[in-house]
C-alpha cells in the first residue's frame, strides 16, 4: 500500500510540474516604455525593467527623462548606477559626458519606490544594473539642449476642467 502512495505522490506532483509550467526566473526583466513607466510608476516598483530613457545629470541631479514626448507629464525618477554594473556597461559609463550631459540609451534595473531617493528626494529610483545600449549622448553648454531631446510636448490630462482652465490661462 506505501508503494502506491509513493507512485500517486509522484505521479500528482510530476502533473502539477507539467500543467503550472516552469516559474519565470527571478532575473527575468520586464520591458516597458518611458511613457508607461510614468503613466502608473506604482506598477513597476519591485520588477526589473528594461527601458529607454534619456539620462539626465549634472551636480546632485540623476534623473530619468522622457526619450520622446509623452501624453502624460514628467515624474522625477531618480537614476543610480548600482555596484554590480558588467565591464561592458561601466566601460559605457566611463564615456558618458564628465560632470553634467544627456545621455539617450537602454537601461537595465530595478526600479524602486516608497521613501525618498537622492537630495531632491524622489519618490522613485531606477538602480540601474546594466546598460544596453547607447544612442546619443551630449555635454550641454549654458542652457542649451540636444536637438534630439524632446521639447515643447503638451500633456493630456484626465480632467477636461483643469484642460479649458489652463487654456484659458495661457491667454492671459
Amino acid at each position: 500500500m506505501n508503494f502506491r502512495v509513493v507512485i500517486l505522490s509522484i505521479y500528482v506532483l510530476a502533473e502539477l510540474a507539467r500543467t503550472q509550467g516552469p516559474n519565470p526566473p527571478s532575473d527575468s526583466v520586464s520591458e516597458i516604455t518611458y511613457c508607461q513607466l510614468v503613466k502608473d510608476p506604482s506598477a513597476f516598483v519591485g520588477k526589473r525593467i528594461r527601458i529607454r530613457a534619456v539620462y539626465s545629470y549634472m551636480f546632485e541631479v540623476s534623473r530619468l527623462a522622457q526619450p520622446v514626448c509623452c501624453p502624460t507629464a514628467e515624474i522625477p525618477i531618480r537614476l543610480d548606477f548600482g555596484d554590480d554594473l558588467d565591464s561592458k556597461s561601466q566601460r559605457m559609463l566611463t564615456e558618458f559626458p564628465k560632470g553634467r550631459g544627456f545621455v539617450l540609451a537602454t537601461f537595465v534595473g530595478v526600479f524602486e519606490g516608497g521613501k525618498a531617493f537622492g537630495t531632491l528626494g524622489e519618490r522613485f529610483r531606477l538602480k540601474v544594473v546594466g546598460i544596453e545600449r547607447v544612442e546619443q549622448k551630449a555635454d550641454p553648454r549654458g542652457d542649451q539642449k540636444p536637438s534630439w531631446l524632446p521639447s515643447n510636448c503638451v500633456h493630456q490630462t484626465q480632467n477636461t476642467n483643469e484642460n479649458s482652465q489652463t487654456r484659458g490661462a495661457e491667454k492671459l
